[in-house]
């Protein structure tokens, strides 16, 4: 189970990231026309959590565009849209795969905008990705101990049976809280009569 500190972080950034990496990369376009769409359609997409569209888009960017910076940067938002709990379609081995590539643009002289996020997103993506005994520690599942307690079924007949005896063991104790309430009275008529009257 992943813990929370990864969650919000990428809560956090999906929730900052469409408007500001759009302002970001809407002054670099050059005319690009389809290529501004699918930018636009994907971040918008990925803003009302449709991931399905938002994924479809990017991946066009990737396919189509792929020396722009547009198509660049949809591949930092298809690993992200990957790791985010509430994709159906979430695959942290597609995210770190995707990620990967983006990161590897980085040794070709390109100019990654999301490069500190992508960076931090991946080796979580990796980490996921390991044997849970072999992740960071945070990463790693967390234990549970749960208590079952035992219930006795007890059949019907016997069941009856027990009744009836506390039945009678509750009307044995009566007779003899009775009993030994009318001793006490007893002893304390013969206690008055033998002191007498006028007598402590």
């Amino acid at each position: 189970m992943m813990r929370s500190f990864p969650l919000v972080l990428l809560f956090g950034l999906l929730a900052s990231g469409p408007l500001t990496g759009c302002a970001t990369l809407t002054s670099f376009l050059g005319g690009l026309g389809d290529a501004e769409d699918l930018w636009t359609e994907g971040q918008a997409a990925l803003g009302r959590t449709d991931f399905d569209a938002a994924e479809a888009a990017f991946s066009e960017l990737v396919s189509e565009y792929p020396n722009t910076l547009e198509g660049r940067e949809a591949l930092f938002y298809l690993g992200v849209l990957r790791l985010d709990p509430r994709n159906a379609a979430w695959d942290s081995q597609v995210s770190e795969d995707r990620l990967g590539e983006y990161l590897a643009l980085a040794g070709q002289g390109e100019r990654l905008y999301r490069y500190p996020e992508a960076r931090a997103f991946f080796e979580i993506a990796r980490e996921l990705n390991l044997p849970p005994d072999a992740r960071v520690a945070v990463l790693q599942p967390e234990e549970r101990v749960i208590r079952i307690e035992e219930r006795v079924l007890v059949p019907a007949e016997e069941s009856r049976q027990l009744m009836a005896q506390i039945d009678r063991l509750r009307v044995q104790v009566a007779e003899r809280d009775s009993t030994i309430k009318a001793q006490q009275d007893e002893l304390e008529r013969i206690r008055r009569t033998l002191t007498g009257p006028g007598r402590p």
